[in-house]
């Protein structure tokens, strides 16, 4: 759809309000309307929910619909330990220097329990689901603030590096998070934030928008996002189907104010180009020609059959279960310069 309007909550980034309906359905047929925004780029769900009603969600309802359960269960104690470990090794050099850092959005706790292991940092994690808080904290005995990242409580300045894994397109306002958080971090200390990708085509089109997900970044968009928070990017990686985007972020000087809010400031017209082709050329028969999803079924069947295989031998524990992860599997402790690009 290419439908222009006048969208009812501006851009936060470049607070226009002049976008065109990119999709009015979410990927479970439900009405959402997205909109691409005509000044930057930056992929939307309009109207925005209040705050509110994103808290109790997160907080009581997200892990359940998304997961189907209330605590991770072995299976997912351990793929989640696999993505950690892979996203550790993946971390830009200055992460491993890191004596003190902050998971955001830290699920059941397997990124900041390894990261903890691997870097020997201190590892804190910020997760808003009750139920999955409670065990990272009392499974893998980790610190663990119940919370949203408006509710952590953080000193400023007290941080090496942060890590945000697909947190910031729930967050109702991207800019004012990020904000936040190079709050946190002393100057010179790293954000790590990854964010799937708007203009990727390794799943179907009418799979791609999601309710929980308020916004749809690619790699201009999310650096522009932590250029308007007082951050400088510094390195951006894809994952290999071009799925998801990691962008990582040096702090500067604490920031006094918000930036300007005037409508055009920061316009990206040839990232709107970008993102507006990349959706009108990724059609279904497309997809479903290129043979992609037929991939994409054997490979999730062969990954299940290899965890049921691993769990056979595996202890029941999930601390034990991420230990025997990290004895079982070589972690690389610098970041992997061919699979990261500089901007």
């Amino acid at each position: 759809m290419n439908d222009a309007l006048n969208a009812a909550t501006p851009c936060p980034l470049c607070h226009e309000d002049h976008a065109e309906i990119l999709s009015e359905h979410d990927r479970d047929h439900r009405s959402l309307r997205t909109v691409l925004c005509h000044g930057c780029g930056l992929a939307r769900t309009d109207p925005l929910p209040d705050q509110p009603a994103i808290d109790a969600f997160y907080r009581d309802a997200y892990r359940e619909q998304y997961k189907q359960q209330s605590a991770p269960s072995r299976r997912h104690v351990l793929r989640a330990g696999r993505v950690a470990l892979d996203r550790i090794a993946r971390l830009p050099a200055p992460a491993f220097d890191a004596r003190r850092a902050v998971d955001v959005g830290s699920g059941g706790g397997e990124f900041a329990y390894l990261l903890s292991r691997v870097t020997g940092a201190e590892v804190t994690g910020v997760e808003p689901h009750r139920g999955y808080a409670a065990h990272a904290a009392n499974a893998l005995g980790l610190d663990i603030q119940a919370g949203s990242v408006l509710d952590a409580r953080i000193d400023p300045g007290s941080l090496d590096l942060v890590t945000l894994y697909h947190v910031l397109e729930h967050l109702r306002d991207p800019v004012a998070a990020l904000t936040r958080i190079g709050g946190w971090l002393r100057p010179g200390g790293t954000l790590v934030v990854e964010v799937p990708n708007i203009e990727a085509t390794c799943q179907s089109p009418g799979h791609l928008f999601h309710f929980a997900h308020l916004f749809n970044f690619n790699s201009s968009s999310l650096e522009l996002a932590g250029q308007l928070a007082g951050l400088a990017a510094f390195d951006c990686w894809h994952s290999a189907d071009r799925g998801n985007v990691c962008v990582s972020f040096r702090a500067g000087p604490p920031r006094h104010g918000a930036p300007p809010a005037e409508p055009g400031l920061h316009r990206l017209p040839g990232n709107v180009w970008r993102v507006r082709t990349a959706r009108r050329g990724h059609s279904v028969w497309r997809h479903y020609a290129s043979g992609r999803p037929l991939a994409r079924l054997a490979r999730r069947v062969s990954d299940r059959l290899g965890e049921l295989r691993v769990l056979q031998r595996y202890p029941q524990d999930a601390r034990a279960i991420l230990d025997r992860l990290l004895a079982d599997r070589s972690v690389r402790t610098a970041p992997l310069a061919a699979t990261q690009a500089m901007f």
